[in-house]
C-alpha cells in the first residue's frame, strides 16, 4: 500500500463520525438500490412460478402433428425435453353435454414433470395401458360419475361426420361447404376423420322436432378396452372450451407411422425459440408469458415499461444518495485541505491527489455497499413475510403460493453497479476540486472564508440572540460555502419527502376509486318480502345478524330502480355532454328533460338517522311523512369522452331536486315490459309466452321524489355505484305506495371483523333461524383483492418514503456534525476569550433556526411546485384534486427543526470536551 493510500485510512480513522455516517448513507441507497432490483426479481420469479404451474414448463407446442414433423422434436439438438400427448380415440362416455359426449383418450409421456400442466387431485398418474386417469370436472360438467379404482368398459372409435344429419343442419359456411361437396366427404372418410380431429370442434346440428341440438356425427368404432381408474386431475388448459371429449390419460401406445401427437416442448436455450420455429415452418403456439418473464418476447414495450418505472425509482435513489455522498467526500475534501497542499509541496501531483479521493470512495464502497446489500435483503425478506400472502389475491386459490424474497445474483450484481457509480460519481466532482488550488492556498486555507469589508448584522439578531447570535451571522455571511452546503442538504430533505410523500398519497387515492371495495363485507339478500305469512320481521333479522359473532356493523335496505324524468334546471349541463357514450345510449335528453336511471332506496331508519346526524340535517324535514325529503347519493366515477380521462361527476347542479317518474302496479307472475305506440303498458309472464295489454290509467301512476340535500360520500350500505334517492325505510309506503314493482327482496349490507370467520357465523345463524330464503355474498373475499392492492402500494410506498428520509437526515447529519467539527478551533478561540456555556448555546440555537428557517424558505415553495407536476402528471388518466400534502409539510417543518437541533447538541457535546489550548493548537481539523 503506498504512502497516498495509507494517509487516507488515518483521516478516516481520526475522523470516525463523519465515516460512520458516509457509511451509513452508502448503506441506506445500496439497501433501496437492492430493495428495488430484489423485488423486481422476487416478483418476476413468482409470476414464473405461477405461470409454470398454471400453464407449464413447456416453451413451445405443436397440436395434431403426424410422424414425420415428430422425428423433428426427437433428433432436433435444440430441444431440451418435451411432453408428448399421442391420439388413441374417442369413446361415448354418456355426458350430459351435448357439446361434449365423448372421452377424449390419449397416451401421455414427460420427459420432466411440469412441462405439460397436469394436477393430480386425486390417486397418481397411469403406469401402464390398462390404467387411466379422469379430469375432474367430467362430474360437475357432464354429469358422469366415476370413483378411483373403478373400472371402465369403453369403445374406442374416431369421430366421422353423420352426413344424414348435416345435409339437415344449419351451420353458416362451413356446413353449407360440407352439404355442396358430401358426395367428396363420403369417398374421403379418412380424410374427414383427420379433419375433425384437427380442428377438435364437434358437429352440431338442430333437431327438426324438438329443436335441441343434437350431435351431427357419429363415432366408427375400432375396438373395446377396460381401463382401472387411478386418479382425477385438474381441469387441462390445453384442453379447449368447445373440444367435444374430456381429456383422459394413460400410457401411450407403441408409436407408428400412423400416430397423431400433441407435443410440448421446452428449448435448451429459450432464446432459440422463435428462431427454431421459423427454421422449421411450425405453426403451433408459444407460452408468451413464460417467455416474456423469462426475458424473451417479439415485442420490446413490455420490457421498456418495466425497466423504465425501475430507472425512475432507481434514478431519485441515486439523487438523494449522491447528494448525500457527495456532501460527505466534499466536507472530506474541505477538511484536508491543508494536507492536500502540504502533499502537494512535497512532490504529489495531481493525478495522486484525485487519487486519495477516490481510494476513500473505493474503501467505504467496499464496506458500505455489502452491508447495504445485507440490509436491503433483511428489510425485503421481512416486507414479503409480511405482505406476501396478498399476491395470492393475484395468482388464485389454486395457485396458493405467497411472494418470498428471490436473491438473484444477477439483481445483486446490479445493485452492487449501481451502487458503486453512485458513490464514483459523487466523489467525482471533489477529487477534481481538491486539485484546484495551489499548494501554496491550500496551506494558508485562505480561500475558506472571504473577508468582506464589513457585515452588517440585523439589530433584532443582536436583541434575541445578544453577542453569540451576532458573531454567528457575520461567521455564516464570511463562510458561505459550509452554510450553504447544510442549507442544500435540509432543502433537498424536505424536497424529497413531501415529493415522495405526495406521490404515494396521489398513488393510493387512484388505486382506491379504481379498486372501489364499497365498504363492506357481505351482502344478504332476503328474497321474500316479510309479511304476516312468514312471519320474518327484518328489524329482529338485523338485530340478530348485529349480535353475531364477528360481525361489526349492519343495515338494511330495499331498492326499486326506475326511469325517471328530471328537469334540466337540476342538472349539470356540461356535465351530462362529458358522459361517456355507454352512459349516453342510456338516456333521452331534450331541451326541458333527461331520463336517468334512479335507484329510490330506502334503508333503515337507524342507518338513516345516523345520516342525518352527519350532515346536520333536520329530522322533522327529512322524515316528514306527509312531504319526505330524500337524501342523494350523487358521485358518477366516470370517462370523460373530450379528455380521455377517468373522473368523478355530479349530475345534480344544487341540494334542492324533484324527480319523476312513472311506477307500474305489480301483477303477479307478470312484469312490467314497456309501453306501445298506442299507450298501452304491456305486461310479459315471467315465461316470457304470453303478453298482456292495459290501459296506462289501470296499471300505471306518476311519483314524485323531492330532494333536500345532495352528497358525494358513498354510504357504507350501498353496494353499486351510481345514482341514489335514500329515504327511510319507515316511509317507503308514503313516498312510493306499497304496490310498486320492483325492489324484489331487501338487502343486508354487513360489516365484519373476519371475513371468513364472519361469513360462516352468519351462515350457522341463519340455519339456526330457519331462514333459508336468501343468499349470503361474500362482497370482503371478492375485495379482498382490491384492498390486497392498496395494502401492497401502501406498503412499498411508504417504505419508500421511510428509507429516503433515512438518507436525508443521514445527509443533514452528516453536513452538520462536520461543519461544527471544523469549527473547534473557533470555538476554543471564543472559549478563551470568555464566551461561557450559556452564550454558546444561544449561538447554536441561533445557528438551528437560520438553518431550518432557510431551508423551509426555500423548500417548501419547491416542493409545492414539483407536488404540483406529479398532480398534473397523475391527473391526466384519472380526475384528482391537487392538494398540498400538509401532514407531510407539518412533519417535514417539525423533522427539520429536530434533526438540526439534535445534530447540533450531539455536535457540541464532542466540542465541549475539547481543552481550548490543544483545539488551538491543532492544525487538523
Amino acid at each position: 500500500m503506498n504512502i497516498f493510500n495509507r494517509v487516507t485510512l488515518q483521516s478516516l480513522k481520526k475522523n470516525r463520525t463523519r465515516t460512520f455516517v458516509t457509511i451509513i448513507g452508502i448503506m441506506l441507497s445500496t439497501a433501496l438500490i437492492c430493495a428495488v432490483t430484489t423485488s423486481f426479481a422476487s416478483v418476476k420469479e413468482y409470476a414464473i412460478g405461477y405461470i409454470e404451474y398454471t400453464d407449464g414448463k413447456w416453451h413451445g407446442s405443436e397440436k395434431n402433428i403426424d410422424s414425420e414433423k415428430y422425428k423433428l422434436f426427437e433428433e432436433s439438438d435444440e430441444i431440451k425435453d418435451k411432453a408428448v400427448f399421442s391420439y388413441i380415440g374417442y369413446a361415448d362416455i354418456g355426458s350430459s353435454n351435448n357439446y361434449k359426449p365423448y372421452l377424449y383418450i390419449s397416451g401421455f409421456h414427460e420427459d420432466e414433470e411440469g412441462i405439460a400442466p397436469l394436477h393430480v387431485t386425486s390417486g397418481r398418474l397411469p403406469q401402464n395401458s390398462s390404467e387411466i386417469i379422469l379430469p375432474d370436472h367430467l362430474s360437475a360438467n357432464g354429469a358422469v360419475e366415476y370413483n378411483v379404482g373403478d373400472t371402465i368398459e369403453l369403445e374406442i372409435g374416431d369421430r366421422v361426420p353423420d352426413t344424414d344429419k348435416l345435409l339437415d343442419s344449419e351451420q353458416g359456411e362451413m356446413l353449407d361447404l360440407i352439404k355442396e361437396n358430401i358426395d367428396l366427404l363420403k369417398e374421403n372418410k379418412d380424410l374427414v376423420s383427420n379433419y375433425i380431429l384437427r380442428q377438435d370442434v364437434p358437429y352440431i346440428a338442430e333437431d327438426d322436432d324438438s329443436g335441441n341440438t343434437v350431435s351431427a356425427e357419429k363415432l366408427n368404432i375400432r375396438e373395446t378396452r377396460v381401463y382401472t381408474i387411478v386418479g382425477t386431475y385438474s381441469r387441462p388448459n390445453f384442453e379447449e372450451i368447445f373440444s367435444p371429449g374430456y381429456t383422459a390419460l394413460t400410457t401411450p401406445d407403441e408409436y407408428n407411422e400412423n400416430t397423431t401427437y400433441t407435443i410440448f416442448y421446452r428449448m435448451n436455450h429459450v432464446g432459440d425459440i422463435y428462431d427454431f420455429i421459423n427454421a422449421n415452418g411450425l405453426e403451433g403456439e408459444t407460452n408468451r408469458q413464460l417467455l416474456m418473464f423469462r426475458g424473451v418476447s417479439k415485442y420490446t414495450s413490455f420490457y421498456g415499461m418495466i425497466y423504465g418505472l425501475m430507472a425512475v425509482v432507481i434514478g431519485l435513489i441515486m439523487f438523494g444518495s449522491i447528494m448525500l455522498i457527495y456532501n460527505a467526500f466534499s466536507i472530506s475534501v474541505s477538511e484536508r485541505t491543508k494536507q492536500f497542499g502540504l502533499l502537494s509541496s512535497i512532490g504529489a501531483t495531481k493525478k495522486q491527489l484525485r487519487q486519495m479521493v477516490r481510494f476513500e470512495a473505493t474503501v467505504l464502497s467496499f464496506i458500505g455497499i455489502p452491508l447495504g446489500i445485507c440490509l436491503g435483503i433483511l428489510g425485503m425478506w421481512i416486507t414479503f413475510l409480511a405482505i406476501g400472502s396478498k399476491f395470492t389475491a393475484f395468482s388464485g386459490a389454486d395457485y396458493g403460493k405467497p411472494l418470498r424474497i428471490c436473491v438473484s445474483p444477477t439483481a445483486l450484481i446490479a445493485a452492487c453497479i449501481i451502487a458503486f457509480v453512485t458513490i464514483r460519481i459523487s466523489a467525482c466532482i471533489p477529487s477534481v476540486r481538491a486539485t484546484r488550488i495551489t499548494a501554496v492556498e491550500a496551506i494558508r486555507q485562505n480561500s475558506d472564508i472571504k473577508q468582506s469589508k464589513h457585515v452588517k448584522t440585523p439589530k433584532l439578531v443582536y436583541k434575541v440572540f445578544g453577542l453569540s447570535g451576532m458573531l454567528a451571522h457575520k461567521y455564516f455571511k464570511r463562510s458561505k460555502k459550509r452554510y450553504r452546503s447544510t442549507i442544500i442538504s435540509l432543502f433537498m430533505s424536505i424536497v424529497l419527502f413531501i415529493s415522495a410523500y405526495a406521490f404515494t398519497s396521489y398513488l393510493v387515492t387512484s388505486v382506491g376509486d379504481a379498486y372501489n371495495t364499497f365498504n363492506m363485507d357481505y351482502v344478504y339478500t332476503l328474497y321474500e318480502i316479510p309479511d304476516d305469512e312468514n312471519k320474518i320481521d327484518i328489524d329482529v333479522l338485523l338485530r340478530n345478524i348485529k349480535g353475531t359473532e364477528h360481525i361489526t356493523g349492519a343495515s338494511y335496505y330495499r331498492s326499486f330502480y326506475q326511469d325517471a324524468h328530471v328537469d334540466s334546471k337540476y342538472l349539470n349541463g356540461d356535465v351530462i355532454n362529458s358522459l361517456s357514450t355507454g352512459k349516453k345510449q342510456s338516456m333521452e335528453i331534450d331541451d326541458d328533460s333527461m331520463r336517468l336511471s334512479i335507484n329510490a332506496c330506502f334503508v333503515d331508519d337507524e342507518t338513516f338517522k345516523k345520516i342525518l346526524k352527519k350532515y346536520n340535517l333536520p329530522e322533522n324535514e327529512f322524515m316528514n311523512s306527509d312531504s319526505p325529503l330524500g337524501i342523494a347519493y350523487d358521485d358518477l366515477y366516470d370517462l370523460d369522452i373530450e379528455t380521455g380521462r377517468m373522473v368523478h361527476k355530479k349530475i345534480f347542479n344544487n341540494d334542492n331536486a324533484e324527480i319523476g317518474f312513472t311506477s307500474h302496479k305489480k301483477l303477479d307472475n307478470y312484469f312490467y315490459l314497456e309501453t306501445n305506440t298506442d299507450g298501452k303498458d304491456v305486461y310479459s309472464s315471467v315465461d316470457g309466452n304470453e303478453k298482456i295489454e292495459f290501459e296506462s290509467t289501470e296499471m300505471s301512476k306518476d311519483i314524485t321524489l323531492k330532494i333536500g340535500k345532495v352528497i358525494d360520500e358513498q354510504p357504507f350500505f350501498l353496494n353499486y355505484s351510481g345514482t341514489a334517492i335514500i329515504y327511510p325505510y319507515s316511509l317507503m309506503e308514503d313516498v312510493i305506495g306499497n304496490d310498486l314493482e320492483g325492489g324484489y327482496g331487501i338487502d343486508y349490507s354487513i360489516n365484519s371483523d373476519d371475513v371468513y370467520g364472519g361469513y360462516r357465523a352468519l351462515e350457522k345463524m341463519l340455519r339456526e333461524n330457519g331462514i333459508n330464503n336468501g343468499d349470503i355474498y361474500n362482497y370482503g373475499e371478492y375485495a379482498e383483492t382490491s384492498r390486497s392492492i392498496i395494502i401492497i402500494v401502501k406498503v412499498f410506498a411508504y417504505g419508500f418514503i421511510v428509507l429516503i428520509s433515512l438518507i436525508a437526515a443521514a445527509n443533514v447529519f452528516n453536513t452538520i456534525t462536520t461543519n461544527i467539527n471544523l469549527r473547534r478551533r473557533e470555538f476554543a478561540m471564543l472559549k478563551s476569550v470568555g464566551m461561557t456555556d450559556k452564550g454558546m448555546k444561544k449561538m447554536l440555537n441561533f445557528e438551528c433556526i437560520l438553518y431550518g428557517t432557510k431551508a423551509l424558505i426555500y423548500g417548501l415553495p419547491i416542493s409545492a411546485i414539483v407536488t404540483y407536476l406529479i398532480y398534473i402528471s397523475i391527473s391526466r388518466g384519472i380526475d384528482t384534486e391537487y392538494r398540498m400534502p400538509w401532514g407531510a409539510v407539518g412533519v417535514a417543518v417539525l423533522s427539520v427543526f429536530l434533526v438540526v437541533f439534535a445534530t447540533m447538541m450531539y455536535s457540541m457535546s464532542k466540542v465541549k470536551k475539547d481543552n481550548p489550548i490543544d483545539a488551538l493548537k491543532n492544525e487538523n481539523i
